[in-house]
């Protein structure tokens, strides 16, 4: 039973949880980390500490989070870090933690496999048979060393000899597992089961409670595990598998009927031994969940997800509410209460999870469910908890690129036409409007921006302010209007900072580092940036870390490492894709784009662009068309550009401006140029960092005396080309004189 020490950490951390439910949970996340930082750094000046994790390959986030802020310590700190891992798993949140950790320079060990002679001696100390090298050589090589494989290879070597030891090994350890199980009586493996459903570790008096047999029964099936090398004694009164592979296989032979009947006995055993438990009663009850226990298993992960949360495990959290909505409609409906209502809010505290850690295309279709759940129980009540409950802040867009759902737009529409909202209910509705339309160039969005700002002043509402400020500041101009852009980051970044609001902070240090470089100040650009980049990391946002490396990407751009920004656009676009982003792949086509055409090789991309234009039609018309132009394909460039349609006023504006530019000038094409000369005579002062420094091209004064030339305004052209030249020369740029 846990102690009373136990049961007030647990409240501890709900207190937490209570205190950082909200904006501020990065704010939370960071004391956390640098409280766990300073125990570490004061038990290490009593004495040298080691810290060994082992399986990382199985962290969560917040663990490898923990893990890399522990890494940070003061060099000289008598602190030993290990850990270890399959490298076959470092994908995903560990490689980046991984990547991460690299500047620290850590010993990286490579567990090989064992040589012939530690395969001999293991074979001799397990008690095998004496065989002679041929075999041995032969078992070293097909199972590649491994101990675990070499361990059991040479039980079943003296039991059933070389031939099946040989044979059996490459098809992977589960056979030899099933082998060595089949020799159990069916009440041995009847309890092994149980503890495979357990879990990788479990106590043996859950073991005890849960099991279909008297205690005698299970202890003599775990003492026969135990002998049997399938367990080991982890401490007094638990038991561990000796391998994960042990319990796979275990699981694997077990059906979804008779699993499911065990973890419900597992979790009644765990309400009375271990009520505080909370996530392995949750873990438990979900995979029992029947009509009769469905409540059960909804309330504990509830609980399990705010503990998550209190300890910044957002991804864990997330897991737990989208189990909690699963078993939410196994309730029955009788069971009571406003089922409509119960739905949409458990909806609504899931897309706060999964935006949190950084799934925002998931928190976007979690959120589409809840307000098709909202209109088809035809109450707006809902519709407005369904739309308001987006509170966090998002460095991208939460849509694909291009893309606008109508349908939810209307629903926004009705509903803001509606009188007699709330101020904060109107000004989160308006920006939820916003943000379907974001970068649209739509004047009613501005509008209902600035309203919405005017709104939250009228509130004091510190979040929501910040909220407001965000929603107007994406639909400012940011080669046209930087200054007042300029004067918004300021105060975003004020208010985060005064409110521990460290997304809305991080946001107003973006937005001002943008804003100097469209003034053209660079080295004002690259010290905000090295800020906000460094202040992403050290709270850990998930979405901010990755729109750092597509910084540092394009900064390697601009400065002619083309290789390097090819390989960290490569990461950037990774770990997009990790997060979630549908926006990924498109912007690493563009981001490739660019850099081909700095190099003067679009011609060698054409193939590439193909498939980018395959991929995505008519929105990638522009690439396609100035590589094709590049490569002299002047029939299909001209029917491409045909098909590409008008240009997208959006913040890929100058990029498509710029090949389009460049395809007409190839081409020789005087049509079209004259209206797009037009459109980009304002951003002639343009710098080259683009797209909130997504990417970058060369200045658009360039591409202004080309299309001059094209026009026959030579006097004209000369102008534009001086100032591009002067433009260029202050970012040190790849581009040269025109």
């Amino acid at each position: 039973m846990p102690g009373e020490q136990e049961r007030e950490e647990d409240q501890a951390g709900r207190d937490v949880a209570d205190a950082f439910d909200g904006e501020d949970v990065a704010a939370g996340r960071f004391r956390l980390h640098r409280a766990v930082g300073r125990w570490l750094a004061r038990a290490a000046r009593e004495r040298p500490v080691a810290v060994l994790l082992d399986d990382l390959h199985w962290a969560d986030a917040e663990t490898l989070a923990l893990l890399s802020g522990a890494a940070d310590l003061p060099a000289g700190t008598a602190l030993l870090l290990v850990g270890a891992y399959r490298p076959e798993d470092a994908e995903g949140r560990l490689g980046d933690t991984l990547a991460g950790l690299a500047r620290r320079a850590p010993a990286r060990i490579a567990l090989r496999g064992l040589a012939e002679e530690a395969v001999a001696e293991l074979v001799r100390a397990v008690g095998g048979p004496r065989v002679d090298a041929e075999v041995l050589a032969a078992l070293a090589e097909r199972t590649g060393g491994n101990p675990f494989y070499v361990r059991e290879s040479a039980r079943l070597l003296g039991s059933e000899g070389s031939l099946v030891a040989l044979s059996e090994v490459p098809e992977g350890v589960r056979d030899v597992l099933r082998r060595r199980l089949g020799r159990l009586p069916e009440p041995v493996v009847s309890v092994l089961r149980l503890a495979a459903v357990a879990g990788r570790e479990s106590d043996v008096e859950v073991l005890v409670g849960a099991a279909d047999t008297g205690e005698d029964g299970v202890l003599g099936a775990l003492e026969a595990g135990l002998l049997a090398g399938l367990l080991v004694e982890s401490e007094p009164g638990r038991v561990r598998f000796a391998h994960a592979l042990v319990r796979d296989t275990l699981l694997a032979d077990l059906s979804r009927l008779r699993s499911s009947r065990m973890h419900g006995r597992i979790a009644v055993c765990l309400e009375r031994l271990a009520p505080d438990d909370v996530s392995a009663l949750a873990h438990h009850h979900v995979r029992a969940a029947s009509s009769a226990t469905a409540a059960k298993a909804v309330a504990y992960c509830l609980r399990a997800a705010r503990l998550a949360e209190s300890r910044f495990a957002h991804d864990v959290a997330a897991a737990l509410l989208a189990e909690a909505v699963e078993c939410f409609e196994r309730v029955p409906a009788e069971s009571g209460g406003d089922r409509d209502a119960e739905r949409v809010e458990l909806l609504g505290r899931l897309v706060r999870a999964q935006v949190r850690a950084g799934a925002v295309m998931a928190a976007r279709t979690t959120r589409r469910t809840a307000i098709d759940s909202a209109v088809g129980a035809g109450r707006d009540d809902l519709l407005i908890a369904a739309f308001t409950a987006w509170t966090e802040p998002t460095p991208w867009q939460t849509r694909p690129y291009g893309v606008v759902d109508a349908p939810v737009v209307e629903l926004l529409e009705r509903l803001l036409a509606r009188p007699g909202h709330e101020p904060a209910v109107r000004c989160l509705l308006l920006g939820a409007y916003a943000a379907e339309l974001s970068d649209a160039k739509v004047a009613s969005v501005r509008e209902g921006a600035r309203e919405a700002l005017a709104l939250a002043e009228g509130t004091g509402d510190p979040v929501l302010r910040a909220g407001a400020l965000a929603a107007l500041v994406k639909e400012l101009d940011a080669d046209l209007e930087w200054p007042e852009r300029a004067t918004l980051g300021g105060e975003l970044e004020r208010i985060g900072a005064a409110h521990e609001l460290p997304g809305h902070q991080w946001y107003g240090m973006f937005i001002r580092s943008t804003a100097s470089a469209a003034e053209g100040d660079v080295a004002g650009a690259r010290r905000l940036a090295g800020r906000w980049t460094q202040f992403a990391r050290t709270y850990r946002i998930p979405g901010p870390t990755a729109v750092g490396e597509t910084v540092e990407a394009t900064w390697a751009h601009v400065e002619g490492r083309f290789e390097e920004a090819e390989r960290l656009y490569g990461q950037a676009a990774a770990r997009m894709a990790r997060q979630g982003s549908p926006h990924a792949e498109g912007i690493l086509a563009v981001a490739i784009a660019t850099l081909r055409a700095s190099q003067g090789r679009l011609a060698e991309h054409l193939p590439r662009l193909r498939q980018v234009y395959a991929a995505f039609g008519p929105p990638a018309g522009d690439l396609l068309a100035v590589a094709l132009a590049a490569a002299g394909e002047e029939r299909e460039a001209r029917e491409i550009l045909d098909r590409a349609g008008p240009l997208r006023t959006d913040y890929f504006f100058e990029v498509f401006a710029t090949f389009r530019a460049m395809t007409l000038v190839t081409l020789g094409e005087r049509a079209g140029a004259e209206e797009l000369y037009a459109a980009l005579l304002p951003y002639r002062d343009a710098q080259p960092v683009s797209s909130g420094f997504t990417v970058a091209v060369r200045p658009v004064a360039r591409t202004l005396g080309e299309l001059a030339v094209l026009l026959g305004r030579e006097d004209e052209a000369a102008g534009h080309f001086a100032r591009a030249e002067s433009i260029a020369e202050r970012w040190h740029g790849p581009w040269g004189a025109a």
